[in-house]
Parts: C-alpha cells; structure tokens; sequence
C-alpha cells in the first residue's frame, strides 16, 4: 500500500473567479452541438497529453492565482501558508480520477467562435487519496478546462451527470443507535427480561460462529458467561467522497459484549489504541486518524470531511449489532 499524503485546499475568496480566463457564464453549455454539460456533471478523465511527463495539457491552473494549501485537514490549528503560482498543468497523478464541474467561462475568439471553458473547484468535504504529492502540485481551486482540446486529445473520456444514490430506510433498531461522539463510542445496553446471563453468553457466542464465516473473518476470544470480543474488519466503509466519488476504506473494529442476568452491554472500538488506521505490513498511517479529537471540532461539531465516514460508520455498527440483539431475542 502507498503511504497517503492528506491535503485540502482552501477557497481564499469568491475573487479567484475573476482570474479565471474570459467571461463567466451561467450555463449550461453545449459541445460538439449534442452534448449537453450542466454545472455539477462530473467529467472523468483519462491520461494527459504531456509526451515527457504525462501531465494534462487542456486542464491547468492559470498562472497569477494566490491559493491557500491546508496541510492537516483534520487539525484544529492548521498550517496554512499562501504562495503564487504560475500557471500549471494539472499533474499526470490526476490520471483516471474524477473533477466536478463547479462553472463555466467563455473566451471569445477571431471572427466570432467562441471557446467554453470549464471550472473546477475542490469542494470543501472531500479530499485525496494519494494524489497530491508535492506542494507545487497542488491547485485544484478555480482549475480550468479546455473542454474541446481535452475531449480531442483523450484527456477527457467523458462527462456525465453525477450519480444519485437513493437513501437506503433506517434501520428499526430494539436499542439506543450506536454513535460516534466527541467523547468517542458510547456503551449501548439492551435488556432481556428474566434471560440468565449464561444463556445470553450461549447464543452470542453460537451467533458470532454463524456470522463470522469465511466470508466474515474475525478473531473472537471468550470469558465464558461473562464477555464475548470480536477484532473484525469492516469491508468497504465510506471514508469521504473524492471528486464526486465515493473513497472507501476497510475499517478494523472491536466489538465487545458483556452479560449479567437480564442484560447486555455492546461496546465498540475503531482502528487501533489510538484510532489511527495503520498499513500492517509498513506501520505507516494509511487514513486520517478516526479518534474523535480528529473528527470534531472543539464546539463538538463533525468537521464536514467526517460526515461521510461518520455515517457511514454508524451505520456499519448499528446493523451488526443489530444482527446479535435478534439473534438473542428469538
């Protein structure tokens, strides 16, 4: 796995627009006379045209811009330093991802045609997954696209409308909702009128070999009638969205379940002691930190970054402890 380099960038002002080549236009626009671009669609590129370095040629920052490079998105006091560049080509580590068209600009040429100009605009909850590498590449504010030179040189594969995702119905849940807080992951309890707690420990412990399968792989170790913990992985958790798309992450979890007669009490723990996700094989940090000093502010407000996985991740754990509590109650 590759070692992943966080970086956001920042809006200074709704000034930078005026540095964007010709005249803004509300849209949407048509190319080729058939295609039909609207602001949001999401172009997905392809490689760039660059014989050396296989950067993009028709998508760059124009030169004279001021940007602001955030280098810990999840960091209460962050490093924010501001510098001027000249113009760049968007870097070859952009190749087959995915921008979000933010607007439009049109320049008006010899004998009246006319080229439309795209707008792109990192947009304040998402981020990279290894593709900023150096500070010098970094420029994803207010970046501008050629959009008929990049169809035409291959830059640019296609450009569609964004994919809705329908909300999925909450989950009915027989207890108080697992969530992520400033203080962590609360204990949820669940009770069970007259049920000794032995006979709660028997159909946990016959519920987690039935889930945790091959396909399921856990590590659960046992104190006979008095707790039940299971290390597991959860597949495939949306961690933020990037460009439009969603970046997933397989999230290491503790599920620990405790008994007394007539009662469960359900904890969770995320990533490792201290909520950092690690590559296994380097020891290196592969995400953001999940511990909750990362994820909300000093109000105890998420950060906008954090929603997705937030989410996502109570989601995660709602619905397998979901899984237990009906096990047990039938």
């Amino acid at each position: 796995m590759k070692k992943i380099l966080i970086l956001f960038l920042l809006i200074v002002s709704n000034t930078l627009i005026a540095q964007i080549p010709g005249k803004k236009v509300e849209g949407p626009i048509v190319l080729f006379d058939t295609l039909t671009v609207n602001k949001g669609d999401v172009i997905y590129l392809g490689k760039g045209n660059n014989p050396e370095t296989g950067d993009f040629m028709h998508i760059y920052a124009p030169k004279g811009r001021t940007i602001n490079t955030l280098y810990q998105i999840f960091s209460n006091d962050p490093d924010i330093s501001r510098k001027l560049i000249p113009q760049k080509n968007l870097s070859s580590n952009f190749s087959e991802t995915l921008l979000v068209i933010e607007g439009f600009s049109v320049i008006t040429l010899k004998k009246k045609k006319k080229k439309m100009l795209g707008v792109v605009n990192m947009k304040s909850d998402q981020f990279t997954e290894g593709k900023m590498i150096l500070q010098e590449e970094i420029f994803l504010n207010n970046v501008v696209v050629d959009f008929v030179a990049a169809f035409q040189s291959g830059e640019i594969l296609k450009i569609s409308a964004p994919i809705v995702v329908s909300e999925e119905p909450e989950l009915e849940l027989s207890f108080t909702p697992f969530e992520l807080t400033p203080k962590g992951i609360l204990p949820v309890v669940v009770k069970f009128d007259a049920v000794p707690k032995n006979e709660l420990y028997d159909k946990a412990l016959n519920w987690a070999g039935i889930f945790y399968n091959d396909e399921n792989q856990a590590v659960i170790t046992a104190v006979p009638d008095e707790n039940i913990q299971i290390k597991g992985i959860a597949k495939n958790v949306k961690f933020t969205r990037m460009f439009g798309a969603d970046v997933f992450i397989d999230l290491p979890y503790v599920f620990r379940t405790t008994f007394i007669d007539g009662e469960i009490t359900m904890t969770y723990s995320l990533g490792d002691e201290n909520g950092d996700i690690k590559d296994t094989n380097k020891g290196h940090i592969e995400y953001a930190s999940v511990a909750p000093k990362r994820m909300f502010n000093k109000k105890g407000e998420p950060y906008k970054m954090s929603l997705v996985f937030k989410k996502d991740t109570e989601k995660t754990m709602n619905e397998l402890s979901h899984k237990m509590v009906t096990f047990l109650i039938n």
